[in-house]
């Protein structure tokens, strides 16, 4: 497994920027030789809070090409069944409708974020702490990181948008 540090990486506040610039990343990657042991493995680390790494990993068993995972050390996202690190589209809403419960108006600042998320611009380094669901920066990480995977895997169509619609919904 190649580990690549891009926690300091500083990536352009633009969704077309982004995407060509995280596929660049991925296309220095060197090439593997064949299957399993011979496959060319890569972890991408985009934040670490606390003991846990946010992280993407490559290849992806989507058979995509350009395919990544995203996933948080640590964490189990799904409790009741087989242990993953990665989390789902369902365990963001899930999270963000219990801190909306918990407490409505630090939700407004969190959604002020992920407004911000969306529209590629820097977010400020707020601690939201809700004393429920995931930490605020793991949160975030996962919505930005799960926005760029839906433009990378689906650029031709909506991309993030979907995704963030749901996020607007709750």
């Amino acid at each position: 497994m190649n580990i690549v540090n891009i926690t300091n990486h500083i990536f352009p506040n633009d969704r077309a920027q982004i995407r060509k610039e995280i596929i660049n990343l991925f296309l220095d990657e060197n090439p593997g030789t064949g299957r399993e042991e011979l496959t060319s493995k890569y972890r991408y680390i985009t934040k670490v809070v606390g003991n846990n790494e946010v992280y993407l990993n490559r290849p992806a068993q989507f058979n995509n090409g350009f395919d990544f995972t995203l996933n948080v050390s640590n964490i189990n996202f799904n409790p009741n069944g087989r242990a993953t690190t990665r989390p789902t589209h369902q365990n963001i809403f899930d999270d963000l409708s219990i801190k909306k419960q918990a407490n409505p108006e630090l939700y407004l600042k969190l959604i002020g974020q992920i407004d911000k998320i969306y529209d590629c611009q820097t977010t400020i380094n707020l601690v939201l702490d809700f004393g429920v669901g995931l930490n605020s920066e793991i949160l975030l990480e996962c919505i930005k990181w799960l926005f760029v995977e839906q433009d990378v895997t689906y650029w031709n169509y909506s991309g993030r948008s979907m995704f963030y619609g749901g996020i607007k919904g709750i």
